[in-house]
């Protein structure tokens, strides 16, 4: 998307000013280059005392030209010192289509409970948001126990039905191709691996837990969320392999469950998530995030994260739910984080791309990682060949 920014100082004193504007060229840059936009040009005015500023009166002339979709301004004060100027100059550029981005109110500060009260979604049903059932939370509890066993976890799993058949049915698939059919749970619980099927039992539960309404617009589709997350997941793990990482317990767990607030404000936002992907409809845009925040004031990744904190999900899986998008963000658990965040895109790349593009990737979080362009095409390839056994697992759900 092509946008272009706009900066103004109030300041009197000439280094003041300088500095000012200095500091809000910087910031434009910055936030264009976080969400991949084309920055064309950046108007400035020389001077701070103009009735019509004429760098903001150029401006909003260009607008008519179709040249740029959006204005990014550091604040909302830049446009204006009065609210009366500040409400023409948005409609005029309303008037041609043209939007504006405030990098402040698009700051990615840690959200909190109370951050969420202002939001639209609070005049939803977030409150209403289930707790996860006791099985899951006695799973993640002996997962977390270094002192449990297998037959102890399997004892629990074993009083869902339900949950037992598609564990079994999951380890007897083609993805994992064993020779002999897998019959115990128990068994399955040690080819997999703990952490694996804690993973499994949270992404089935909270998948079951927030099935599609029949009577809504069908704009966030569910199995290709699913697959996708199961990919994402599996492309971690392969590229945690290729780093030769000691394996990180959270990061089969994390991959799969990173874009749960997706489905938090499908659900309990619906009308607005639904004009929100309806203007940034591709999954790989980094604008979606901006989209979310403009309809429902809060982004999938920071609704996700306050519902896994609610959940008392662990910390390694909150973290990944909260910064996969901006990995480096993270403060805590930023290589695991970074590892699904390149799995994220290659899973992406797998399932909705024609081929391989290494420009799609943040060159920070290839270089923090030590992965150049050869290494991630042959994960990738890794992927591609294992995608029909991948769509296998999602009998998982079912």
């Amino acid at each position: 998307m092509k946008v272009v920014g706009y900066v103004n100082s109030y300041k009197t004193h000439k280094d003041d000013r300088s500095e000012d504007i200095k500091s809000q060229k910087d910031k434009i840059a910055e936030f264009c280059q976080k969400y991949n936009f084309e920055l064309v040009k950046i108007y400035e005015e020389a001077i701070n005392n103009a009735d019509f500023p004429p760098a903001l009166t150029k401006l909003i002339g260009d607008a008519a030209s179709k040249g740029f979709e959006k204005v990014v301004i550091s604040k909302n004060d830049i446009l204006a010192k009065d609210n009366l100027t500040k409400t023409w100059v948005t409609t005029e550029l309303n008037r041609h289509n043209t939007g504006i981005y405030s990098i402040a109110e698009y700051s990615a500060t840690k959200p909190s409970i109370a951050a969420i009260s202002n939001s639209k979604l609070a005049k939803y049903k977030v409150k209403d948001i289930p707790s996860l059932p006791e099985i899951v939370t006695r799973v993640m509890e002996l997962v977390q126990d270094p002192n449990s066993s297998a037959a102890q976890l399997s004892k629990v799993i074993a009083h869902d039905t339900g949950l037992t058949s598609r564990v079994l049915k999951l380890v007897n698939s083609a993805y994992y191709g064993f020779p002999k059919q897998i019959s115990s749970i128990q068994h399955a619980i040690m080819i997999l691996g703990f952490t694996t099927i804690r993973g499994l039992v949270l992404s089935s539960t909270i998948f079951k837990i927030f099935a599609p309404k029949n009577d809504k617009i069908k704009v966030l589709d569910y199995k290709k969320l699913w697959r996708h997350s199961l990919t994402t997941a599996i492309a971690a793990k392969k590229i945690d392999k290729f780093l030769h990482l000691q394996e990180q317990d959270d990061i089969f767990s994390a991959a799969i469950l990173h874009d749960i607030g997706k489905i938090i404000l499908d659900q309990y936002d619906h009308e607005n998530y639904v004009s929100a992907l309806q203007e940034a409809p591709y999954p790989m845009d980094n604008r979606i995030m901006l989209a979310e925040k403009r309809y429902c004031s809060i982004n999938h990744q920071d609704i996700g994260y306050l519902i896994a904190d609610e959940w008392n999900l662990p910390s390694g899986l909150t973290n990944v739910i909260h910064y996969h998008h901006y990995p480096l963000e993270a403060l805590d658990n930023k290589q695991l984080t970074s590892i699904v965040y390149v799995g994220n895109i290659i899973s992406h790349i797998a399932l909705d791309f024609d081929g391989f593009d290494i420009g799609l990737f943040d060159e920070r979080v290839l270089e923090y990682l030590g992965l150049n362009e050869d290494n991630l095409c042959q994960i990738y390839s890794e992927i591609m060949l294992e995608t029909e056994n991948i769509e296998d697992l999602e009998s998982f759900l079912k």
